[in-house]
């Protein structure tokens, strides 16, 4: 009864969470742990609603109290990781990626976030080996392909790196990504219009990204 009654609190939990409903997300997911506190995806679905509507340091610390609680839980190593990793914690993120896989967590689903990590470190040769190895499970996804990209450019394979820039251009031509680092790649070549021209293109599809506009008033005043 108890076992069924929890799924159908955390299934109402989900209803709420997929429609940005997170309060009431909060309250269905609470209650399936009420039934069973160590409910690993309720856990974790708890912490991302925390995430919504406090902050990433919250959802960290919340994880980190139910690894106090469930120090075997492989999932919490992993939740504790990716959430090091959106707050640029990277190489603290890598060491917990090191403690899921120990506790037996799937590898492929960190390539994702060693790449990351390493391309936030400047660690392009490592970004590239997980960039590989994730995209070989993964090749939709475009903003991997772009950094990818950026970091064979780093490691000086200007061809390939362009390659990589135009195909995800190719598949979807409204992704501003892409044109920022290629205008990054002709900044870094010294062609400067060309980069001033992928940097307009970047601004003009996100117009609010403030790393764009740092590029974008320094080749205005510099052209």
């Amino acid at each position: 009864m108890n076992q069924q009654l929890k799924w159908d609190y955390f299934d109402h939990g989900l209803d709420y969470f997929d429609e940005e409903e997170y309060e009431k997300a909060l309250k269905y997911f609470e209650k399936a742990l009420e039934i069973a506190p160590g409910f690993e995806n309720a856990i974790a679905y708890k912490s991302f609603v925390i995430t919504e509507l406090k902050s990433l340091e919250e959802s960290l610390e919340y994880i980190d109290l139910e690894l106090e609680k469930y120090p075997d839980y492989e999932s919490l190593y992993f939740l504790k990781a990716s959430l090091l990793s959106d707050l640029g914690r990277y190489a603290e993120s890598n060491f917990i990626f090191d403690l899921a896989l120990e506790k037996g967590f799937d590898a492929d689903l960190t390539y994702f976030g060693r790449a990351y990590n390493y391309f936030g470190l400047k660690d392009h040769k490592n970004a590239i080996k997980y960039f590989k190895k994730h995209l070989n499970l993964n090749p939709d996804d475009l903003e991997s392909w772009s950094k990818f990209g950026y970091s064979l450019y780093i490691l000086s394979d200007l061809e390939q790196a362009l390659n990589c820039e135009n195909k995800v251009i190719k598949i979807d031509p409204e992704f501003y990504l892409p044109y920022f680092y290629k205008g990054k790649i002709f900044l870094g070549i010294k062609e400067y219009e060309k980069a001033l021209n992928c940097f307009q293109k970047a601004h003009n599809l996100n117009p609010e990204d403030e790393d764009i506009k740092h590029y974008l008033k320094k080749l205005e005043n510099n052209i």
